[in-house]
């Protein structure tokens, strides 16, 4: 074990340094703590373009106030390499050690679980699967600070000079200004009373993000796959769909657009799971699997309040507050950003006239507003004047936006083919006679 890792620190200190940090090589790759200490050593003089040889890395790790490394140490990995070329030769070795170090200790944190009686089934599934499917066996995605400075660097200038949003674009330019689209790691709350229209606008950008070949995933513990699929249907090919569900509704004419969008729909990257009795725990370790298998880069939950609870016996509150964190976790753990739909309460009904809801307002738990980068709650402020029967005029209200501006949006629902559009901010009555 030992020979191969100052096999590889002798090739990095004869010039393989660059080769050893494109093929992965991190710090823990190195059991001994001072072949750790020399790689940091050689990683920060590489990674700040300064010579690498034994007297700059001895400098190096000897600053500080830990123990001093004498550079007998560094010669004897010289010694072992002894020149660069025989990186092929010590680094598959290095990297199998690693993998048996890495496995041992997953071994030993699932033998911890195992020995944890108060963890349900559900839970004791999640962290085995969390373990078992982990992609950063070995540490291969861990980035230096350069590499973070220049990934970010990069991003503001797709933003300043290419007019780039940082997320994933909704599909509604509007909400796109506040939010900078949906960005990964970050949960985004839809909340609304029942009827406001929260399914739908989840499936219109939905929708959106698939035909820019964007990996969606649906978890939907409200509507079954084929209820889901039938409004989108509608939505795609502009017929309504209570027609689908009535006899010899449909015309000749109908029939065309619905089987041209029905083949559309077919090669859209959409994964729909509608299981009823999810947990959070399913949901994440499920989650997991469709990241590694399908690539998943957005991931929709209808809806929160819907899901059972990892522990019964809960107080209600706890156990939504405690399904709102593993919804915030699971966007930070896959780097992907999540919609998760929340019911609103009753307050916004109430009294003799109706109110714009504000994040508070969720319903059974506090914890979803503290979670959420961005709350966007639905209302329709004037029910009694509707510009059609199936048409209604609804506010988006942006009440908490952690990384963006808040506001409202005005949307037009049209449900007859359940859509959403965006609605010019000029009124009527600005328009001079």
């Amino acid at each position: 074990m030992t020979d191969a890792e100052q096999g590889v620190l002798g090739c990095a200190l004869l010039g393989a340094a660059d080769d050893c940090i494109a093929e992965g090589v991190t710090t823990d790759y190195f059991a001994h703590e001072d072949h750790r200490r020399i790689w940091d050593a050689i990683h920060h003089l590489t990674d700040t373009q300064q010579p690498c040889n034994t007297l700059t890395v001895l400098n190096q790790v000897n600053k500080g106030d830990l123990k001093n490394i004498g550079p007998d140490i560094l010669t004897a990995c010289e010694d072992s390499a002894p020149t660069s070329s025989n990186l092929g030769y010590w680094l598959p070795t290095l990297r199998k050690n690693a993998l048996r170090r890495i496995y041992r200790a997953k071994i030993t944190r699932l033998s911890a679980v195992l020995d944890d009686e108060s963890l349900e089934p559900n839970e004791l599934s999640a962290a085995f699967e969390s373990e078992i499917l982990d992609a950063n066996v070995g540490g291969t995605n861990s980035c230096t600070r350069k590499e973070d400075m220049q990934r970010l660097m990069a991003r503001i200038e797709d933003v300043q000079y290419k007019g780039k949003i940082l997320g994933y674009d909704t599909g509604f330019d509007d909400l796109d200004k506040h939010l900078y689209g949906l960005e990964k790691g970050k949960i985004y709350v839809i909340a609304g009373r029942p009827g406001a229209g929260k399914t739908a606008i989840a499936q219109c950008i939905a929708a959106n993000l698939v035909k820019k070949g964007v990996e969606t995933l649906i978890y939907s513990c409200e509507m079954t796959v084929d209820q889901l699929n039938l409004r989108m249907l509608a939505a795609e090919s502009g017929v309504n769909s209570r027609d689908f569900l009535q006899p010899k509704r449909l015309t000749a004419n109908q029939f065309k657009p619905i089987a041209n969008s029905a083949a559309d729909m077919i090669r859209w990257p959409l994964y729909i799971k509608d299981d009823s009795d999810l947990t959070i725990s399913q949901i994440r370790a499920d989650a997991r699997r469709m990241k590694r298998f399908h690539g998943i880069k957005v991931i929709i939950v209808d809806y929160l309040q819907l899901l059972e609870p990892d522990r019964y016996g809960e107080k209600r509150h706890e156990a939504v507050g405690r399904i709102s964190g593993g919804l915030k976790n699971m966007a930070k753990e896959l780097d992907v950003p999540v919609i998760a739909l929340a019911q609103l309460n009753r307050e916004t009904e109430k009294g003799s006239a109706n109110r714009a809801p504000r994040a508070s307002d969720l319903r059974e738990s506090g914890k979803i507003e503290a979670d959420a980068d961005a709350v966007l709650a639905l209302w329709e402020p004037d029910p009694d004047n509707r510009p059609a029967i199936d048409h209604s005029i609804i506010e988006c209200v942006i009440c908490k936006n952690r990384h963006g501006s808040t506001g409202t949006i005005r949307l037009l629902f049209k449900k007859d083919t359940t859509t959403f559009e965006t609605l010019s901010p000029i009124d009527d009555t600005d328009i001079p006679i």
